[in-house]
């Protein structure tokens, strides 16, 4: 059974690493960029030191994995660098894996943070038994603003300077819109929308509890497919599954068949409960829903992911609709730590 170590937590005034862990963003949204530099700077109190590669486009990025990986090391090597940020998510991060070598990394725990394909070094360190947190990357985590951006901030604040998140209730509100980052003066007019909450389905105990393992539905599907990194189904026995989908907003039926992989896999049943992200209900790419279709969207897509676990996992409790992954505002949920499930108190606690 892994051992898990939580890195060192920050203090105001420390240097944290800017760089790109997958795709870059700097030469397509500068303004984007130097808006997370500056929230870096003015709400956290932090000093980025920006990396060689947050200044690549994707294209050099995606045909260079082993300097991704390498400035990923440094990173971790160098002592005055507390944390490292990625710039964005992207589709290549897998391709770095086989680069990293795990000697550097353990002797070096550094907080890491990031979602979507920065799954990847999150799987590949929660291996290593070292905990890290998915948000708080530039684009998209670090554009929010009002209260959507005051939630996400609060946890990210404790993800940062603290060794717990501590407990976590459901926001007020919630977008799961975009952020125009292609303008000079970047806004966050997005609409907003009542929380209903976190929906606690079929728990009958009044806390439930495990270490916390997961991120990226989509990310996790490649590694389905590659078979390389996934722990051992012994490793995963009583921990807490966290999936969220990402800004493609997939079918239900892609869903089903992931899950479904997951339940032949003999790993579905494995976890002592399953956390769902709030899904974007639109795609960044495809024609715009009505808010009709955008409701019978995540319906049927939280109607999906039940039946699949009734089929693969029957006891085994969900809790769904919660404030992590692409839509805003978020937890960085801490990856590698136990977290404790209570239903009574629609609260997670994390420890």
């Amino acid at each position: 059974m892994t051992r898990f170590t939580l890195p060192p937590a920050l203090e105001k005034g420390d240097k944290v690493a800017v760089m790109a862990t997958s795709a870059g963003i700097k030469d397509r949204f500068p303004a984007a960029f130097e808006k997370g530099i500056k929230k870096l700077q003015r709400r956290f109190g932090l000093e980025p030191v920006v990396y060689d590669t947050a200044e690549k486009d994707t294209e050099y990025l995606n045909s260079k994995p082993e300097e991704k990986a390498e400035e990923f090391m440094e990173a971790f090597e160098d002592s005055d660098i507390k944390a490292v940020i990625p710039v964005a998510g992207g589709d290549e991060e897998l391709r770095i894996l086989k680069y990293l070598d795990s000697e550097r990394l353990q002797s070096n725990p550094t907080r890491f943070y990031g979602i979507s394909d920065n799954t990847n070094l999150h799987l590949y360190l929660w291996n290593l038994g070292i905990q890290s947190f998915y948000a708080g990357q530039i684009v998209p985590d670090l554009m929010s603003e009002g209260g959507v951006g005051r939630y996400t901030y609060e946890y990210l604040e404790r993800a940062f300077f603290e060794d717990t998140l501590g407990s976590a209730e459901a926001s007020g509100q919630f977008t799961d819109e975009f952020v125009d980052i292609q303008e000079e003066d970047i806004n966050d007019d997005r609409k907003r929308y009542r929380n209903p909450g976190w929906e606690f389905w079929d728990f009958d105990r009044e806390t439930v509890e495990g270490r916390l393992f997961g991120g990226s539905f989509e990310v996790m599907q490649f590694h389905m497919a590659a078979q390389e990194y996934l722990p051992s189904k012994e490793d995963l026995e009583g921990t807490v599954l966290a999936l969220e989908t990402s800004e493609a907003a997939p079918s239900e039926t892609i869903v089903k068949r992931g899950l479904m992989c997951l339940g032949e896999n003999g790993m579905l049943h494995k976890f002592s409960a399953i956390l769902i992200g709030r899904p974007i209900r639109t795609p960044l790419h495809g024609e715009e829903r009505t808010e009709k279709e955008k409701q019978q969207y995540h319906r049927n897509q939280n109607e999906r992911i039940k039946k699949e676990v009734r089929r693969y996992a029957p006891d085994t409790p969900v809790v769904f609709d919660m404030d992590f992954g692409h839509t805003d505002p978020k937890i960085p949920l801490q990856l590698g730590g136990k977290v404790a499930i209570q239903p009574h108190k629609q609260q997670i606690r994390f420890r």
